[in-house]
């Protein structure tokens, strides 16, 4: 009998799922840059311009705004993937379409181009919520896993993934039009601290407000153990993410480490990308969990 072969696969994401550089490399990941503008000036996140940067300009009160990869960005990219290693099929996964239209623009790539298998995941989350979706599937592909095997591996982990974050000022959060919610509370409950989440549709909402960044930090620990008591997840992966202070960031690992209920084979630290820096200003943390799929990234 002849043996079946495996499927070969690629995967691609977009430079907001804030995988760190080792793990893009260890995993073979291609990642899409989301561009910057500032002043008018086309800025290519990651690679033209980093958080360091932005929020630098965000305190100098210039306007940043962000915008998806081009179609063209993206035929590029499953082009060249397709002459290096002529995948099977090619993974695209990307930032929620309720935030982004990364994924439109994906999609467009995928159907203008013939003979490329690329299937578009849209991850219903950002940051390393999405960062994590695309290391499953590297993970799994590296494995060999079938295609049927990774998507119904996907499925699960975007049902079971959970995403929190707070900032120390929610006005460029507002600005940045991501979280309208937010906007009528602005004057009148600034000085607190918003917890807000990612719901099943990829979309943002309030969870509650604090009274300090310490009580936040608490409350973003509080939520993700809830969540993942709630689901029965035996064992999971934590990332955590932060601004330009990852004192905040420790603490929320601390708590993540120190307790026994919490059964996390990895906790992975990462600094905000330049885009996520721009939408949500240098004071913010979140953390993410989801069903662990490899027992040490």
């Amino acid at each position: 009998m002849t043996p079946i072969k495996a499927a070969k696969v690629a995967v691609v994401t977009d430079s907001v799922a804030n995988i760190p550089p080792e793990l893009v490399e260890k995993y073979d990941i291609r990642v899409i840059p989301l561009y910057l503008s500032v002043d008018g000036t086309l800025y290519k996140e990651g690679i033209e311009i980093g958080p360091e940067k932005v929020y630098d300009l965000l305190l100098s009160g210039s306007r940043i705004k962000s915008s998806t990869p081009s179609v063209m960005d993206f035929m590029e990219v499953y082009r060249d993937i397709q002459e290096k290693s002529c995948p099977d099929v090619i993974y695209s996964i990307h930032i929620s379409s309720a935030l982004s239209g990364t994924v439109n623009s994906a999609g467009a790539a995928a159907g203008s181009l013939k003979g490329i298998n690329v299937k578009i995941i849209d991850s219903r989350m950002a940051a390393v919520g999405e960062g994590f979706m695309a290391l499953a599937a590297a993970a799994a592909a590296k494995r060999k896993d079938s295609p049927e095997t990774i998507e119904s591996m996907l499925d699960d982990i975007r049902r079971q993934s959970y995403f929190y974050a707070t900032f120390d000022n929610f006005e460029y959060v507002v600005r940045g039009g991501r979280a309208p919610f937010l906007a009528g509370f602005a004057r009148r409950m600034m000085p607190l601290k918003a917890v807000i989440g990612f719901n099943e549709g990829g979309g943002l909402g309030l969870k509650r407000f604090c009274l300090d960044r310490n009580s936040s930090i608490k409350a973003l620990f509080a939520l993700i153990k809830k969540d993942m008591a709630a689901s029965g997840m035996k064992s999971c992966l934590i990332g955590i993410c932060y601004g330009n202070n990852a004192g905040p960031a420790e603490m929320l690992k601390d708590m993540v480490e120190d307790d026994r209920d919490i059964k996390a084979r990895d906790v992975i630290m990462t600094r905000m990308t330049s885009v996520m820096a721009a939408h949500t200003g240098p004071g913010i943390w979140g953390i993410s969990a989801c069903p662990a799929f490899v027992r040490s990234l």
